[in-house]
């Protein structure tokens, strides 16, 4: 197997793999050494894991709660939000252009460039597009979907809901631009391509794992990129849904070996 789930050069690779594994198992928690074990058969050691658990506790992206000596995981953050856009994704977009985006414009001095950092970066995980520096573009309005990084804005920093009003040509050209959607159809492609030249799965539940999250969990990746627009505004020979449908044929074949197994560990059989 190749090392694209657990890229020792990137920690964002690891910390991904978290909610790959609550989305397989289907539960809004985990128990530790169900997850571990799991994390163990996609590369990770159990000091490592671990590490990341208590990392991802720390930082607000993971809740922790104890009974008696075993302990028990939930999503937080922004791990819970990206995940619960996955599960609840509805690729159909409005039917037509409503004429405008909604906007956020926002100036952040640099000396707060870990706020504008975590402001951007909620933004993507809630379907933004980010058009240039300081302006985000959405298809509706910002609602309570950054409240949380919001709250911590510095005093110096300014942020603008606003609406921005183009004809359809221009919308999508905007809307390529700020979902880079030519980088993102090739990177579909590519994936399109790997899915077809898939080997046969190892019947071993715990490979058959490994090579399910190195087939799909960058496919998923990808797919929370995709943003929910107007037909209009997007290519007309868009690779989505023909992705989407060979990702469910690869998941048809590989399922019956692995949710079983995740499902014992995810129910804590082995704690």
């Amino acid at each position: 197997m190749n090392d694209v789930i657990t890229d020792r050069t990137s920690r964002g690779r690891s910390v991904g793999l978290v909610p790959f594994l609550f989305g397989l198992a289907g539960s809004p928690t985990l128990p530790g050494v169900g997850l571990r074990r799991l994390l163990g058969d996609l590369g990770v050691s159990d000091d490592a894991a671990r590490a990341l658990l208590a990392r991802l506790t720390r930082a607000g992206q993971l809740v922790s709660e104890r009974h008696g000596r075993t302990v028990d995981y939930r999503l937080a953050g922004d791990l819970a939000r990206g995940f619960e856009r996955i599960r609840s994704s509805d690729q159909s977009g409005p039917v037509e252009w409503p004429g405008s985006f909604a906007a956020v414009m926002y100036q952040v001095p640099e000396e707060h460039r870990a706020f504008r950092d975590a402001m951007r970066r909620a933004a993507v995980l809630a379907g933004y597009g980010v058009l240039q520096p300081g302006v985000l573009i959405s298809m509706s309005e910002l609602g309570d979907r950054l409240d949380g990084v919001l709250a911590e804005r510095p005093g110096s920093a300014r942020v603008w809901p606003a609406r921005l009003a183009l004809s359809v040509e221009d919308a999508a050209e905007a809307a390529s631009i700020a979902w880079d959607l030519p980088g993102l159809a090739r990177s579909y492609r590519s994936h399109l391509t790997r899915l077809d030249a898939t080997d046969a799965v190892p019947d071993d539940p715990g490979e058959a794992l490994r090579a399910y999250a190195e087939t799909v969990m960058p496919v998923l990746v990808e797919t929370l990129r995709e943003p929910r627009l107007p037909a209009p505004l997007m290519p007309a020979d868009w690779p989505g849904t023909e992705l989407r449908a060979a990702v469910g044929r690869f998941s048809g074949a590989v399922m019956p070996r692995v949710h079983p197994y995740v499902a014992e560990l995810a129910g804590g059989v082995h704690r």
